[in-house]
């Protein structure tokens, strides 16, 4: 079966490789007559790994072999399901975190390279916060407050597309390792690096746009435990900041085998407490009044600047294709 059925528009796709995950998302020109115009694009097709790149970085500069081998496998196995359902793709391949502060990353980018026959455009922290912040406004156009991104190497804050905007070392791989497991020490950690993150301040009484998996598996956790109706996307969800600072309270002190059960990829179960530790004092230093759960991030994000400017990568059938599909090379 393919993935879409042919248009005249071909799909645009986003391969993201990410610290603690790798994506491949296809969208598909499904109407015209909407507005904004990236309404008419919707998501067609979702791959995930969690490859973990961000692993072990923190303490050794480096990316794990076997977390190269895995993200090596991942994107062969992306590469393949592209090749074979969706060869008239335009695709766009993104890293973030992990490729660019690990001194080993030219390994990976040399593997995409081949793959793709373009090496990854790697992204600085700052154009991470502005496509989280598109991708945002992707689901709600008129999105206003502070927007907030936590990947598993870095955090991404802004107040807008073209307002002020960070990034800081506080994804949670990076907080785990940090910390050495211990909270207290994550919770130092993260004040000391907000704290001189002035602009955070100017968001009081506003909302704040929580984008990143972490993030959506706790506001599903959040419905679930509300015995809500737990619909496949958690966009829009949205809970007072005082609740939702109690709530992360109620995860920073649960072990992960403990929450590992509700949730929907249990993967994220040892580093999600983490993510709740982030998200208190951003609501404490910030001062918002709600907290807004975000389905979409830097891959819709992308879509929309794609939209917007008419800016497309090649397709994928006219790039060169040599990439060794069964083993990964014995450097990795």
């Amino acid at each position: 079966m393919r993935i879409a059925e042919h248009h005249d528009v071909p799909p645009l796709g986003v391969l993201d490789i990410g610290s603690n995950t790798i994506r491949l998302v296809l969208f598909r020109k499904q109407s015209t007559d909407l507005e904004p115009a990236w309404a008419n694009w919707r998501e067609v097709f979702n791959m995930r790994e969690p490859c973990r790149l961000g692993e072990g970085l923190a303490a050794t500069g480096e990316m794990k072999p076997a977390n190269l081998a895995h993200a090596f496998r991942a994107i062969r196995d992306f590469r393949r399901a592209l090749a074979e359902s969706a060869p008239d793709a335009y695709i766009d391949v993104l890293a973030t975190a992990a490729v660019r502060d690990a001194s080993n990353a030219n390994r990976l980018i040399d593997l995409i390279d081949r793959a793709f026959g373009a090496p990854p455009r790697v992204l600085s922290g700052e154009e991470e916060a502005r496509y989280a912040t598109l991708g945002v406004h992707y689901g709600h156009e008129h999105a206003q407050g502070l927007f907030a991104d936590l990947g598993g190497g870095s955090l991404e804050l802004s107040l807008g597309e073209n307002a002020a905007m960070t990034s800081l070392p506080l994804g949670v791989l990076h907080l785990l390792e940090q910390s050495r497991g211990k909270p207290g020490r994550a919770r130092s950690i993260i004040r000391a690096a907000l704290k001189p993150v002035r602009f955070i301040q100017e968001t009081e009484g506003d909302t704040l746009h929580l984008v990143g998996g972490s993030w959506r598996a706790m506001g599903s956790l959040h419905r679930l435990l509300q015995r809500e109706p737990l619909p496949q996307l958690i966009e829009g969800y949205g809970l007072k900041a005082r609740k939702t600072r109690r709530f992360a309270g109620r995860i920073v002190r649960e072990k992960p085998d403990r929450l590992r059960p509700y949730l929907r990829r249990s993967d994220r179960a040892d580093t999600l407490p983490y993510a709740a530790l982030v998200l208190r004092r951003l609501i404490k230093q910030s001062g918002v009044s709600r907290v807004r759960f975000s389905q979409y991030g830097i891959r819709e994000g992308l879509l929309v600047d794609w939209v917007r400017q008419e800016r497309f990568s090649a397709p994928v059938n006219d790039r060169q294709f040599a990439l060794n599909l069964d083993e990964p090379p014995a450097s990795l």
